[in-house]
C-alpha cells in the first residue's frame, strides 16, 4: 500500500534525467576547474535546476565528486575488462599478437576521445589535496588488479624480467597527460598537426605494450 506521504514524495522527486543531467556537468565543471574551484551553485545553474534539487540527490559537494569519480572508476573497468578479453584471446606466431595490441590500444585512445573529461578529471585529483579521497583506494585497486591481470598472462620467466607495475602506471600517466593537453605534447613534439600527433603518441604506446609482451 502506497502511503500519502510516499506519494507526495514521489510527485516532488526531480525525474532521473535530472540526476543523469547533474552528473554530466559536474563532471563537466569539474575538469574544467577541479574540485576547489566548482561550486554546487555553479553545477545548479548550468542544468537550470535550483540548489536545492541538486542537494536532493546529493548533500555536498564532496558526496557529488565522489559520485563522479566512482562513475568514472566504472567506466574505466569497462575499459579493462575489453582488454582483458582481447588479451585472453589465443595467441599464434606471426601477426595476430601485433593486431591485438594494436586493438588494445585503440581501444585505450577510444576511451578517452569519448570520455573526454577523464584525464582531466585524474590530473586535478593528483594536484588538488583539498578533493576528496574516498575514491582514491578503488582506483589504485583497479590498477593494481589490471597489473595482475596482465603479469598472469605472462610467461613466468618474462614476468621477472619486467616490472609490470611500473609499466602500468607508465602508460596511465603517459595517456593521462597527453589527453589533458595534446598541445604540450604538440609543441614538444614539433607536431603542427593533430592526425599526425596521436598516431606518433599511439605508435609508442603500441611499442610500450608490445615490449611488455616481450614482441619487440
Amino acid at each position: 500500500m502506497v502511503t500519502s506521504k510516499s506519494k507526495n514524495e514521489r510527485r516532488h522527486s526531480p525525474p532521473p534525467a535530472t540526476k543523469a543531467r547533474i552528473l554530466q556537468v559536474a563532471e563537466e565543471l569539474f575538469a574544467q576547474k577541479g574540485y576547489e574551484g566548482t561550486r554546487t551553485r555553479d553545477i545548479a545553474e548550468q542544468v537550470g535546476i535550483n540548489i536545492s534539487t541538486l542537494h536532493f540527490h546529493w548533500k555536498s559537494k564532496e558526496e557529488l565528486y565522489t559520485a563522479v569519480y566512482q562513475n568514472l572508476l566504472s567506466q574505466r573497468a569497462g575499459l579493462a575488462e575489453e582488454v582483458f578479453a582481447l588479451l585472453a584471446q589465443p595467441a599464434s606466431p606471426g601477426s595476430q599478437w601485433q593486431e591485438t595490441v594494436q586493438a588494445v590500444v585503440n581501444k585505450m585512445f577510444a576511451f578517452f576521445r569519448v570520455h573526454q573529461y577523464a584525464a582531466r578529471l585524474d590530473s586535478y585529483r593528483i594536484l588538488e589535496a583539498a578533493a576528496p579521497s574516498g575514491a582514491l583506494p578503488q582506483g589504485q585497486s583497479l590498477l593494481v588488479a589490471v597489473a595482475e591481470r596482465l603479469r598472469e598472462r605472462l610467461p613466468a620467466e618474462l614476468g621477472r624480467r619486467i616490472d609490470v607495475e611500473l609499466t602500468i602506471l607508465t602508460l596511465n600517466a603517459l595517456l593521462r597527460e597527453y589527453f589533458t593537453n595534446p598541445t604540450i605534447f604538440a609543441r614538444l613534439l614539433g607536431e603542427r598537426g593533430k592526425e599526425a600527433l596521436e598516431k606518433r603518441v599511439k605508435q609508442h604506446v603500441q611499442q610500450s605494450v608490445a615490449r611488455l609482451f616481450d614482441l619487440i
